[in-house]
């Protein structure tokens, strides 16, 4: 994930000078694992959006918006798309584009917008898609340099078809019905169980694998691995191999259920075989035995679609020189003054990267010009450290690499077409103009607010800032309270709460997140420091035992400056909600210590207690508590 602070001028207030004057762009980011744009003004915006073509790009505009700095441009790694990049556009208007890869389009529809405030903005994207793109015209044979390349065996097992490949934009797949199982769309499908030297690889697709547990049976012959989302490829022939090694004797794959699914693997074992660990490796699982090092595939085989490796002499210890990078038609060859040790892996489905170590670059390093016509629409080739050579390759559309071999002092990378592996694509016809794209006012409860003619704490030439913090989020639930009450839940929905009811007054509210996502605590106040917030309101829900559900109340806490702010509020709550009081303490929670301004952290009831969680668990409750914190809040600026 990355992100972009976009501020000017000193840290202070916001000075609104003027009623014309334009609003400045705090914050963005795009997140590349959630492929979504996140961004904060200092007063309200109602953007527009379109979608362009040739390049295709999505444009969005900021109208009243300055930037206050020459133009920012990332590149991408997310499937499909290129970069992203921010400009002045007009002296008025701020443009933020997202432009695509070549090949690649988007569902204007299915563009979504979401104002969490009226300065505080969301836009979700599809995941891109590949146009339907008729193949690259045949090439001449490739002329190789003077070397010799062994071709890769066959696979393991002859009955199941090659391990797939992963192209840019394949990200996400839907699984197949099956008259054997009626298997639900899946998030993996596992596709293909191979022996390796050192244990077992398992390659699947689409994402990530996610290992919940491995649980050996009481008896010991018997080893259970589940896939939660997994499902099995319905084109999976074998399912299960005989093994009779490192104490495994089978392995075999079983769809356990359906709805949702999850896939196990059971290794049969002898009673004295050690116990087995399971490792996500990209788009595979590794199974290795407890203190075995990373299996290298047998027979020489590759990894298909996820690590691979390859070995020099274990006896040399002697940097090489890569003397040459070249690209000869589809093969990219990559020669060295000595062997070297290797690594190749998929760090996205777009973008392949290979590994050398004990390997530099030299001033004679000869590397490829690639053109519009080639199989790769990227490469790159730097130094990552004294001793490590990386190189990043994104084939273009209808490439990919599927695994690399190594000869002598030669590596050489194949360009395969993957036309014949991958699922039709429906054809997508390119419009000529522009694509005007709807975004909707913020939350209703936002967009009809106006500030009050008199708003409380606020001088005619200052904006005053609240950063709300709803606690936990994402993997990380917070405290679990009777009936799975969950503390995450809770407390976003009386932050949002909390910022509608400031937004009414005037009061600029922004979220450290307005969704269920998990946010470290120092970016929480990286953000509260770069958007010069001047005030800082943690909210949680407390726990303890669920064998204590006597304990019930309200604390309030602070670190240095926020002892007012902490006690307005605290005082606020018990008078409107009637829940019992456990004061006003001092504390040196994180986001206390390390933010500048005043700040308070919220815990507003026990998700463990008789009294509390059912009060919680109320939206008119939480509504009583947003309501309550607000104008603690409201009151504290009046009075300072």
């Amino acid at each position: 994930m990355k992100f972009h602070w976009l501020l000017s001028g000193a840290l202070g207030v916001w000075l609104l000078s003027s009623p014309v004057q334009a609003a400045k762009l705090q914050f963005w980011r795009f997140d590349a694992n959630r492929n979504r744009l996140e961004f904060t003004t200092s007063s309200r915006v109602q953007p527009r959006a379109q979608l362009i073509f040739n390049p295709t790009r999505l444009v969005i505009d900021l109208p009243g918006v300055r930037l206050g700095r020459s133009m920012q441009e990332q590149p991408e790694k997310t499937p499909g798309i290129r970069s992203v990049r921010v400009g002045q556009f007009t002296p008025g208007t701020t443009r933020i584009v997202i432009e695509l890869i070549r090949g690649y389009t988007l569902d204007p529809q299915q563009v979504r917008f979401q104002g969490a405030t009226p300065s505080q903005w969301l836009v979700q994207l599809p995941t891109p898609q590949p146009l339907n793109l008729s193949p690259p015209a045949p090439q001449a044979p490739p002329v190789y340099p003077p070397l010799e390349v062994e071709p890769f065996d066959p696979p393991l097992n002859p009955g199941t078809r090659p391990a797939p490949t992963m192209s840019a934009g394949s990200a996400t797949r839907t699984t197949q019905r099956t008259s054997e199982s009626d298997i639900p769309r899946s998030r993996i499908q596992v596709e293909n169980l191979r022996v390796t030297n050192g244990g077992f690889f398992i390659s699947t697709r689409g994402e990530t694998p996610e290992i919940k547990k491995v649980k050996r049976s009481k008896n010991g012959t018997e080893i259970n691995i589940d896939l939660p989302g997994a499902s099995i490829d319905p084109n999976l022939r074998r399912r299960e191999l005989s093994i009779d090694s490192k104490g495994v004797k089978k392995v075999r794959l079983s769809q356990v259920e359906t709805s949702p699914p999850v896939t196990r693997i059971t290794l049969s074992v002898t009673e004295d075989s050690p116990n087995w660990r399971a490792l996500p490796s990209g788009s595979a699982i590794i199974l290795l035995p407890e203190g075995g090092s990373t299996a290298l595939p047998s027979d020489g085989q590759t990894w298909p679609a996820g690590e691979q490796l390859a070995s020099a002499d274990p006896g040399s210890d002697q940097t090489a020189t890569i003397q040459s990078v070249q690209l000869f038609g589809s093969r990219l060859i990559i020669r060295t003054d000595r062997p070297v040790n290797a690594m190749g892996r998929w760090e996205t489905p777009a973008v392949y990267k290979l590994t050398i170590s004990r390997a530099r670059l030299s001033n004679q390093t000869r590397t490829p010009q690639l053109n519009s016509t080639g199989p790769l629409s990227h490469l790159s080739i730097e130094q990552s450290d004294i001793n490590r050579v990386a190189i990043s390759l994104r084939p273009v559309f209808g490439f990919t690499i599927e695994n690399f071999s190594q000869s002598g002092q030669y590596l050489s990378l194949p360009l395969s077409l993957t036309a014949t592996r991958n699922p039709p694509v429906p054809p997508v016809t390119t419009p000529r103009g522009p694509i005007v794209i709807d975004v909707p006012p913020p939350n209703p409860s936002l967009s009809q607010l106006r500030p009050s003619p008199r708003n409380p704490g606020r001088r005619d030439n200052e904006r005053l800032v609240v950063v709300v913090d709803p606690g936990h989020g994402g993997g990380d639930p917070g405290a679990i309270g009777i009936g799975g009450l969950q503390e995450k839940q809770v407390v976003l929905d009386i932050s949002r709460q909390v910022a509608t009811i400031l937004q009414r007054q005037g009061i600029q509210a922004l979220l450290t997140r307005f969704d269920d996502r998990e946010i470290d605590l120092q970016p929480r106040v990286d953000f509260a420091e770069r958007v010069n917030a001047s005030l800082f309101v943690s909210i949680h829900a407390n726990a303890i035992s669920l064998s204590r559900p006597d304990v019930n109340g309200l604390e309030t806490y602070y670190y240095d400056t926020g002892v007012r702010l902490a006690r307005t509020i605290h005082d606020s709550i018990l008078r409107r909600t009637g829940i019992p009081d456990r004061r006003v303490r001092r504390a040196r929670f994180y986001v206390l210590r390390k933010t500048s301004m005043p700040a308070v952290l919220v815990e507003t009831g026990f998700v463990t207690g008789a009294d509390d969680a059912p009060r919680l668990r109320n939206p008119a409750y939480r509504r009583r508590m947003a309501e309550a914190i607000a104008e603690g809040i409201v009151r504290y600026l009046r009075q300072n």
